[in-house]
């Protein structure tokens, strides 16, 4: 492309408005050239500066060069305005009827001046959130909201409609509208918001409603992409109601405009669950014994600790556990700042404090200050530390306070491992989530909670780590510093037996000045190594609100 001066419309805009376009980062770009717009079609509107990034002044899209580590992306958004006015109408090319694109209202009309296919997406509260754009030549935009969507035509199938009923996953709306109109449209079909590489994301978002129907069918291309996003979706998905639909052909709509619609309709209704049980041949599982996930992925922060487990590994589950006011969520912030400057990402699920105390105490690590205690904080140095720690979207935290439904509590797990790829969730604390239980005993709806959480770990392979109170022991109490024993967890030794790891927190709040600043860990149960015992001694500094490790950790007595 030749380098010239931007045109007349380009130049008028920038005229009157020289800001547009010419920040990025807090930092003055400068024009290079003009360029082709992929938005709106323009040739010449669209501005390319020298970081990298572009304006278009026709339609106000705006490009941004990738990160060195850009987040997980499935979809391109232009934040406009939802169109208006589209009209469902029948699809003759794709043998899509009037009948269903009403169903679905599944509609065309015009943006930019260009015809245009149009499927409306709902949030999950069922309001008109997003559009999806298709135009003639295959190419697609999002207009709208598309941070919280259902999946494509999940408002028609209402939930007192769906007892004894399967419902369908495709692709893309063509291919969900095909499936529906092959089953007589009464069977319920859904859409993934942006094809096969949106699976996991939309499935786990939306794994409550789906898992209310009896069956589940993944009628995914048949390429290799499709069935390998089939298989990765299937297991986490309720296992023995899941599906995967193998297709003769690429996609449900080559079924139909070939009139194999009767064909497509028996492949769905015969489609078998996948269970992930079985008896297998080990002759056939050297893949298996020698695949990655068996290794430590980050050492502890404790050198003891470290040297007894050999490091932290997935698909564990670790149970802190310790007395009230003992240091156990200290523990956890600790944890989870290791772990986010060691490149892994983690989920904090704490439901006995405020998102913002959460950040507080895990950046309070970074910058070596009791934040919540501080009255002067110095804002730019505080963002720069922030941004630092933060800006690599490595820590997603859950926004709740108090009990919570031990399924909703086990959706949010499955969520953050599948759609968010988090490597360890921390959840502080375990007593708190069956508190509003009223229906079983604290021991009895423990054993439950831990037994779904157990599962979510297997299926998921991420690694758990639990945050557990003490039942009181005769005698001395743990706030005076009494050894914790398994038998002192509570529940009826659910934990116990479920964790790979128990590590206890011991304290003597009620000891001198030197005593209350100690804190002694000791390892219960270890199911990796089988070392167990007295480990780490840790000293709680006041000033800086970390527990830190005394010299002789490192140089001896």
């Amino acid at each position: 492309m030749v380098l010239g001066q931007p045109s007349m419309v380009f130049s008028g805009v920038m005229a009157l408005f020289p800001e547009i376009g010419m920040k990025n980062n807090n930092n003055k770009s400068n024009y290079v050239r003009k360029a082709s717009c992929p938005e709106c079609g323009s040739k010449d509107n669209m501005a390319i500066y020298d970081d990298g990034h572009g304006f278009c002044f026709g339609c106000s899209y705006t490009y941004q060069p990738p990160r060195e580590k850009p987040r997980k992306s499935f979809i391109k958004t232009v934040k406009k305005p939802l169109l208006k006015f589209v009209m469902p109408k029948a699809l003759p090319k794709r043998g899509i009827t009037q009948e269903t694109c009403e169903l679905f209202n599944y509609g065309i009309t015009e943006h930019n001046n260009v015809p245009v296919q149009v499927a409306t997406y709902e949030d999950s509260l069922g309001r008109p959130a997003a559009q999806h754009i298709r135009y003639q030549n295959k190419r697609f935009i999002w207009l709208g909201d598309v941070s919280n969507l259902q999946l494509w035509g999940q408002r028609l199938w209402r939930q007192h409609n769906t007892g004894n009923m399967f419902v369908t996953i495709t692709e893309g709306e063509i291919d969900c509208m095909s499936v529906s109109q092959a089953q007589g449209n009464k069977f319920p079909v859904v859409s993934l918001p942006s094809g096969s590489q949106s699976a996991n994301k939309y499935i786990a978002a939306n794994l409550k409603w789906l898992s209310q129907f009896v069956r589940i069918v993944l009628c995914f291309d048949s390429d290799e992409p499709g069935m390998v996003a089939a298989e990765k979706a299937i297991k986490i998905l309720p296992a023995g109601k899941a599906a995967i639909c193998r297709l003769p052909r690429k996609d449900a709509n080559e079924m139909l405009l070939a009139g194999e619609g009767e064909e497509l309709r028996d492949l769905l209704f015969r489609a078998t669950p996948v269970r992930p049980d079985g008896i297998l041949n080990a002759s056939n599982l050297w893949k298996e014994l020698t695949k990655k996930g068996t290794n430590s992925i980050c050492p502890f922060p404790f050198p003891q600790l470290d040297n007894f487990t050999r490091g932290f590994h997935k698909q564990q589950m670790v149970c802190i556990a310790a007395g009230s006011g003992t240091g156990k969520s200290t523990i956890c912030r600790e944890l989870a700042h290791h772990f986010i400057k060691n490149d892994l990402t983690v989920g904090y699920i704490a439901l006995e404090e405020s998102v913002q105390r959460t950040m507080q105490g895990i950046l309070g690590v970074e910058v070596n200050k009791p934040l919540h205690l501080e009255d002067d904080i110095e804002h730019d140095s505080l963002k720069q530390s922030f941004d630092k720690l933060f800006g690599t979207g490595k820590l997603f935290l859950y926004d709740h306070f108090g009990s919570i439904d031990p399924d909703r509590l086990v959706e949010q797990i499955q969520y953050l491992a599948t759609a968010e790829g988090v490597d360890v969730v921390i959840l502080d604390h375990l007593t708190i989530v069956v508190s509003g239980i009223s229906d079983l005993d604290e021991r009895r709806a423990l054993d439950v909670v831990c037994t779904k959480l157990r599962q979510v770990v297997e299926s998921t392979g991420i690694g758990l780590i639990i945050v557990s109170h003490l039942r009181r022991p005769e005698g001395k109490g743990h706030e005076e510093g009494n050894k914790v024993s398994l038998n002192h967890l509570r529940s009826s030794h659910s934990i116990a037996q479920l964790s790979d790891l128990v590590v206890a927190c011991e304290r003597n709040q009620q000891g001198d000045v030197a005593e209350r600043a100690e804190l002694q860990l000791r390892v219960l149960k270890n199911r990796h190594t089988g070392m167990t015992g007295e480990i780490d001694k840790l000293l709680y500094d006041d000033k800086t609100g970390r527990l830190v490790l005394p010299l002789s950790n490192y140089f001896g007595d």
